[in-house]
Protein backbone atom coordinates (compact mmCIF):
# COMPACT_ATOMS: atom_id res chain seq x y z
CA UNK A 1 0.00 0.00 0.00
CA UNK A 2 1.10 3.53 -1.12
CA UNK A 3 0.27 6.59 1.13
CA UNK A 4 3.46 8.70 -0.34
CA UNK A 5 4.91 8.66 2.94
CA UNK A 6 1.47 10.36 5.07
CA UNK A 7 1.75 8.30 8.38
CA UNK A 8 5.02 5.60 7.67
CA UNK A 9 7.97 5.29 6.65
CA UNK A 10 8.29 4.56 2.59
CA UNK A 11 10.77 3.72 0.27
CA UNK A 12 10.50 6.23 -2.35
CA UNK A 13 13.75 4.79 -4.51
CA UNK A 14 15.92 2.17 -4.14
CA UNK A 15 18.15 1.08 -7.33
CA UNK A 16 18.28 -2.28 -9.49
CA UNK A 17 21.16 -2.32 -11.16
CA UNK A 18 25.23 -0.67 -9.83
CA UNK A 19 25.81 2.82 -10.70
CA UNK A 20 28.60 3.35 -13.61
CA UNK A 21 32.38 4.34 -12.27
CA UNK A 22 32.78 8.01 -12.56
CA UNK A 23 36.45 9.24 -13.63
CA UNK A 24 38.37 11.17 -16.11
CA UNK A 25 36.37 14.44 -14.78
CA UNK A 26 35.91 17.50 -12.97
CA UNK A 27 32.61 18.13 -13.93
CA UNK A 28 29.41 17.66 -11.54
CA UNK A 29 28.10 14.32 -12.29
CA UNK A 30 24.54 12.38 -10.90
CA UNK A 31 26.58 9.15 -9.98
CA UNK A 32 23.80 7.45 -8.10
CA UNK A 33 21.81 4.45 -10.32
CA UNK A 34 19.29 5.51 -12.68
CA UNK A 35 17.27 2.88 -11.74
CA UNK A 36 14.95 3.44 -8.79
CA UNK A 37 15.67 7.14 -8.28
CA UNK A 38 13.78 9.05 -5.60
CA UNK A 39 10.93 10.83 -6.77
CA UNK A 40 8.75 13.42 -4.95
CA UNK A 41 5.99 14.56 -6.52
CA UNK A 42 4.77 18.37 -6.57
CA UNK A 43 3.36 19.75 -3.19
CA UNK A 44 4.97 16.43 -1.29
CA UNK A 45 5.22 18.88 1.12
CA UNK A 46 1.90 20.24 1.54
CA UNK A 47 1.42 23.52 2.54
CA UNK A 48 -0.54 22.40 5.91
CA UNK A 49 1.44 18.82 6.49
CA UNK A 50 4.98 19.51 4.97
CA UNK A 51 7.15 20.99 7.83
CA UNK A 52 9.16 18.61 9.80
CA UNK A 53 8.50 16.18 6.84
CA UNK A 54 11.87 14.40 6.65
CA UNK A 55 13.70 11.77 3.74
CA UNK A 56 16.50 9.92 4.52
CA UNK A 57 18.73 9.00 1.37
CA UNK A 58 21.50 6.08 1.98
CA UNK A 59 24.01 5.32 -0.38
CA UNK A 60 27.35 2.77 -0.39
CA UNK A 61 29.93 2.12 -3.03
CA UNK A 62 33.26 2.37 -3.71
CA UNK A 63 35.98 5.19 -4.96
CA UNK A 64 39.91 4.84 -5.59
CA UNK A 65 42.47 7.70 -6.20
CA UNK A 66 45.56 7.87 -7.58
CA UNK A 67 47.49 11.09 -5.73
CA UNK A 68 45.49 13.32 -3.20
CA UNK A 69 42.39 14.64 -5.00
CA UNK A 70 39.31 16.57 -3.85
CA UNK A 71 35.92 14.72 -4.10
CA UNK A 72 33.11 16.59 -3.54
CA UNK A 73 29.61 14.73 -2.50
CA UNK A 74 26.13 16.34 -2.94
CA UNK A 75 22.24 15.58 -2.96
CA UNK A 76 20.24 17.38 -5.26
CA UNK A 77 16.81 17.82 -5.88
CA UNK A 78 16.35 17.97 -9.34
CA UNK A 79 13.45 18.76 -11.75
CA UNK A 80 14.99 17.34 -14.61
CA UNK A 81 16.76 13.64 -13.71
CA UNK A 82 20.61 13.09 -14.11
CA UNK A 83 20.79 16.71 -14.31
CA UNK A 84 22.44 17.51 -10.27
CA UNK A 85 21.56 21.62 -11.30
CA UNK A 86 20.77 24.39 -8.63
CA UNK A 87 21.31 24.55 -5.12
CA UNK A 88 22.03 20.98 -3.39
CA UNK A 89 19.82 20.16 -0.07
CA UNK A 90 23.27 18.79 0.99
CA UNK A 91 26.89 18.78 0.25
CA UNK A 92 30.17 17.60 2.17
CA UNK A 93 31.94 20.86 0.72
CA UNK A 94 35.45 19.28 -0.80
CA UNK A 95 36.71 16.26 1.26
CA UNK A 96 40.23 15.55 0.81
CA UNK A 97 41.25 11.46 0.11
CA UNK A 98 43.84 9.55 0.89
CA UNK A 99 46.08 8.66 -1.87
CA UNK A 100 46.78 5.69 -4.18
CA UNK A 101 43.53 3.40 -2.63
CA UNK A 102 41.79 0.81 -4.62
CA UNK A 103 38.52 0.21 -4.63
CA UNK A 104 37.76 1.33 -0.86
CA UNK A 105 34.18 1.36 0.39
CA UNK A 106 32.35 5.09 0.94
CA UNK A 107 29.08 5.04 3.04
CA UNK A 108 26.56 8.45 2.60
CA UNK A 109 23.62 8.71 5.67
CA UNK A 110 21.62 12.50 5.48
CA UNK A 111 18.33 13.47 7.01
CA UNK A 112 16.48 16.52 4.73
CA UNK A 113 13.92 18.40 6.50
CA UNK A 114 11.31 20.49 5.71
CA UNK A 115 11.21 23.72 7.50
CA UNK A 116 8.81 26.05 5.60
CA UNK A 117 7.04 25.16 2.63
CA UNK A 118 6.01 26.99 -0.59
CA UNK A 119 7.48 28.57 -3.60
CA UNK A 120 11.12 29.49 -1.62
CA UNK A 121 10.43 26.74 1.04
CA UNK A 122 13.56 25.75 2.88
CA UNK A 123 15.35 22.43 4.23
CA UNK A 124 17.59 21.87 7.02
CA UNK A 125 19.93 18.51 6.36
CA UNK A 126 22.45 16.62 8.01
CA UNK A 127 24.08 13.63 7.23
CA UNK A 128 27.55 12.16 7.57
CA UNK A 129 30.35 10.45 4.06
CA UNK A 130 32.45 8.24 5.73
CA UNK A 131 35.66 6.56 3.62
CA UNK A 132 37.13 3.58 4.93
CA UNK A 133 40.79 3.04 4.99
CA UNK A 134 41.15 -0.28 3.09
CA UNK A 135 39.12 -2.55 1.07
CA UNK A 136 39.12 -5.27 3.71
CA UNK A 137 38.49 -3.38 6.96
CA UNK A 138 35.71 -1.19 8.36
CA UNK A 139 37.90 1.12 10.05
CA UNK A 140 36.90 5.07 8.55
CA UNK A 141 39.72 6.51 7.20
CA UNK A 142 38.08 10.11 7.21
CA UNK A 143 33.98 11.28 7.93
CA UNK A 144 33.29 14.39 6.68
CA UNK A 145 29.71 16.36 7.33
CA UNK A 146 26.61 16.58 4.90
CA UNK A 147 24.94 19.57 5.51
CA UNK A 148 23.09 22.22 4.01
CA UNK A 149 25.35 24.69 5.04
CA UNK A 150 28.69 24.46 6.40
CA UNK A 151 27.38 26.71 9.39
CA UNK A 152 27.25 26.01 12.84
CA UNK A 153 24.34 25.93 14.00
CA UNK A 154 23.37 24.80 10.61
CA UNK A 155 21.25 27.23 8.29
CA UNK A 156 18.45 25.62 5.30
CA UNK A 157 18.54 26.07 1.44
CA UNK A 158 16.02 27.40 0.04
CA UNK A 159 14.02 25.15 -2.68
CA UNK A 160 10.23 25.23 -3.73
CA UNK A 161 8.31 22.41 -2.58
CA UNK A 162 5.38 23.05 -5.27
CA UNK A 163 7.75 21.67 -7.91
CA UNK A 164 8.28 17.32 -8.20
CA UNK A 165 11.71 16.61 -7.88
CA UNK A 166 14.43 13.39 -8.15
CA UNK A 167 16.54 13.30 -5.49
CA UNK A 168 19.96 12.22 -6.52
CA UNK A 169 23.31 12.10 -5.63
CA UNK A 170 26.69 13.34 -7.22
CA UNK A 171 30.37 14.06 -7.12
CA UNK A 172 32.72 16.13 -8.08
CA UNK A 173 36.40 15.44 -8.61
CA UNK A 174 39.30 17.56 -8.25
CA UNK A 175 41.69 15.96 -10.01
CA UNK A 176 40.78 14.68 -13.75
CA UNK A 177 42.27 10.62 -13.37
CA UNK A 178 41.26 7.62 -14.59
CA UNK A 179 42.76 6.20 -11.25
CA UNK A 180 40.25 8.52 -9.56
CA UNK A 181 37.06 6.66 -9.73
CA UNK A 182 33.46 6.20 -7.55
CA UNK A 183 31.22 3.99 -8.16
CA UNK A 184 27.39 3.82 -6.07
CA UNK A 185 26.42 0.23 -5.44
CA UNK A 186 23.60 0.80 -3.08
CA UNK A 187 21.38 3.75 -3.07
CA UNK A 188 17.67 4.40 -1.38
CA UNK A 189 15.79 6.95 -0.56
CA UNK A 190 13.21 6.90 1.88
CA UNK A 191 10.31 9.16 3.50
CA UNK A 192 10.40 9.05 6.87
CA UNK A 193 6.85 10.42 8.75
Amino acid sequence: MSWTTGTQTECLGANSAVGSAYNTSTALTVINPPTGVGYCPANFWLPSYGISKSLLVKAYGVLSTTSTPNLTMAIYGDTAQGTASGTPLATTGTVAMSSSVTNVDWSLEVVISNVTTGSSGTFLSDGIFTVYNAATTATAWTHARCSSSAANPNTATTLSTQSAYYIELAATWGSSSSSNTITCYSYVVLGLN
